[in-house]
């Protein structure tokens, strides 16, 4: 879904800056003209223009929204807050610079029909500064959206073992949502990550009693799967289980079980919360080598139940 919202978001993004290119264009060669028929000719197509950044507009709000909900950032960071105020900003000086333009076209028309004389009248609606202004600013404030975008000022940082961090800002609401949803009992997430990764997916497991959570590296690859899971039986949890850990460790106050595959190089660590049957499993597991042990029993030592 992130791929989709993005998709629309960029492409209403490309629509806007395209509208609003083609009515400035056609703007400043419309004032180059002199008689009406001249200046309709190029006036008559900015409704085109204006309809792209129509299009735009309302494809970079609703994705860019649907976006920020679906990876968790809602309204709260300022840099969105900023992005919105700019963008109904930009919405209304447009309208300004966009309404004198119909007015001056209709005039073209007019005249043009009427024996197309050159117009002190039409030069000057034309030429007028508010509205050509207001057309420009309209369009320097979607580049301050754009750099807003990419640069997100204020925007939360990504966590690593030595932050704090709440797991709503780890995981996209939607997600903490469903799981809630699905498995209350479970609900379960990091609260502190490498910095070298991030959310990449969740999928329900052990029958729908409980749920992974893939995160991926900088190479775009799976590469620590977190999973909670109730245990089976009251010798799941004990330390170690059945012979298998190869060590244990303490991390914020907790033992945490690690196990190391030597035929694969592959590590995991993990924790128990409860007693008896009503335990639940919280684990962390390396999906590629060279993952460092520590990461993983950030995840598991950290690990905190999601708000209602």
């Amino acid at each position: 879904m992130t791929n989709l919202f993005l998709f629309f978001h960029l492409l209403g993004a490309f629509c806007f800056f395209a509208g609003g290119a083609v009515v400035g264009v056609l703007q400043l060669a419309a004032i180059r003209q002199e008689r009406p028929s001249q200046v309709h000719a190029f006036l008559r197509l900015a409704p085109f223009g204006a309809a792209l950044v129509g299009t735009g507009a309302l494809l970079t709000l609703g994705f860019g929204i649907g976006l920020a909900e679906h990876e968790g950032l809602g309204f709260s960071p300022a840099w969105i807050q900023a992005a919105l105020g700019l963008w109904v900003a930009a919405m209304v000086l447009g309208a300004f610079g966009g309404r004198t333009a119909r007015h001056a076209r209709r005039l073209a028309a007019k005249l043009a029909a009427e024996g197309d004389a050159p117009s002190p009248e039409l030069r000057a609606m034309v030429g007028a500064r508010g509205p050509l202004y207001a057309s420009y600013a309209s369009f320097v404030l979607l580049l301050a959206i754009v750099v807003l975008m990419v640069w997100q000022p204020g925007g939360a940082a990504q966590a690593t073992p030595g932050d704090a961090a709440s797991a709503a800002v780890l995981l996209p609401k939607t997600v903490e949502k469903q799981i809630l949803r699905a498995t209350p009992q479970s609900a379960y997430g990091p609260t502190r990550l490498p910095g070298d990764v991030e959310y990449f997916y969740y999928e329900p497991s052990d029958g729908n009693r409980g749920f992974r959570v893939a995160f991926k590296g900088a190479d775009g690859l799976e590469r620590i799967s977190f999973s909670v899971y109730p245990v089976r039986n009251q010798h799941q949890c004990q330390m170690p289980p059945n012979g298998l850990t190869t060590g244990v460790l303490t991390a914020n106050g907790y033992q945490i079980g690690w196990e190391w595959e030597q035929d694969s190089g592959v590590e995991s660590a993990w924790r128990c919360i409860g007693h008896g049957k009503s335990s639940i499993t919280l684990q962390a597991d390396a999906m590629q080598l060279g993952v460092d042990r520590a990461d993983l029993v950030t995840f598991v030592a950290y690990a905190a139940p999601f708000g209602p």
